[in-house]
């Protein structure tokens, strides 16, 4: 019984809380800041921070040390096309970390006009790349 205790305890499930999961969570303001059109660049700094760090596993940290270059220029992008241009490059390079070892109920879509794919939270089609279509898409 201590032993199976133990065990649990003592694997990695407890640490996959937190580094994919606080990485979705800043792709999911991404998400939302790019639906809004915000203007201005937008604040890279938490996840370049969050990814140099690494994952909770060796294939994500990887997948995290490519990811670097691209949310550097995602946050020097200044149009929105360059902001979205940037977004998608991300978002194909952070896919295969959305839900493993992730918490953030954060999903992965993908709109087939765009050929783009976007991560954001909960199941309702919001597409950042087709202002006047939001709701074309569908989750992977």
């Amino acid at each position: 019984m201590v032993i199976g205790i133990l065990f649990l305890f003592g694997t990695t499930a407890w640490a996959h809380d937190g580094k994919a999961t606080l990485v979705m969570e800043e792709m999911v303001k991404f998400h939302d800041a790019l639906v809004k059109e915000t203007s201005g660049k937008l604040d890279t700094k938490k996840l370049t921070e969050l990814l140099t760090k690494g994952a909770d596993d060796k294939k994500d940290t990887e997948t995290f040390k490519k990811a670097i270059p691209l949310t550097e220029k995602l946050g020097k992008a200044e149009t929105l096309k360059d902001k979205l241009s940037a977004y998608s490059l991300l978002v194909n390079e952070l896919s295969s970390v959305v839900g493993h070892h992730d918490k953030s109920k954060a999903n992965l879509f993908y709109c087939p006009m765009e050929k783009k794919k976007w991560i954001a939270k909960g199941d309702t089609i919001v597409n950042p790349y087709l202002k006047d279509m939001r709701d074309c898409g569908e989750k992977q």
